[in-house]
């Protein structure tokens, strides 16, 4: 199966949504799907058997936006599906956009589904996006625990079971 994941931030960037997006194309590309990932960024960090590509985002923000429209179409031209992170700067290209393959939203970033329920336009575009979705998904799987020096390793398990069954449910959503 042929994944896009569009997203707005991604390492280097250090948010929870960037971690959680890396992440989740290592599993998928480590369960045999052919995934790329298109993001916000000069030097996006690899993933083995990902492919990333990375629009520029210190150009301005018209053509930022064209560029990432651009690229995102070439790379959703033959995918099954599209996994849309939340966000201004890749749901109005996407909104813009014509995929052949399903189109799943995810809610990732609280703060920008927040933003956007408040505000008018940015409302209107996530609006378009959730209606054009086969799916939207608002849950995620639990934050990877923190390894200190010198404390005691954290039990991982919670963590790993937590991804299985988000990457479950995904497989679930992007087959049906």
């Amino acid at each position: 199966m042929k994944i896009v994941i569009a997203t707005p931030l991604y390492p280097p960037d250090i948010e929870p949504t960037a971690v959680y997006v890396k992440e989740l194309a290592r599993r998928l590309a480590h369960i045999g799907e052919e995934v790329t990932v298109a993001t916000y960024g000069r030097l996006p960090e690899p993933i083995p058997g990902v492919r990333i590509i990375g629009v520029d985002k210190r150009a301005g923000l018209l053509t930022r936006l064209i560029n990432f429209r651009h690229a995102l179409n070439k790379a959703a031209q033959d995918a099954d599906v599209v996994y849309i992170e939340n966000g201004p700067s890749v749901e109005l290209p996407v909104a813009l956009s014509s995929f052949r393959g399903k189109i799943i939203l995810h809610l990732g970033d609280p703060a920008a589904h927040a933003y956007a329920q408040k505000k008018f336009l940015r409302g209107l575009i996530e609006g378009r996006v959730a209606k054009r979705a086969r799916s939207v998904i608002s849950d995620s799987p639990l934050i990877k625990p923190e390894i200190l020096p010198f404390a005691p390793a954290p039990d991982m398990a919670p963590y790993e079971a937590s991804w299985s069954e988000h990457l479950g449910d995904l497989m679930h959503v992007f087959t049906t």
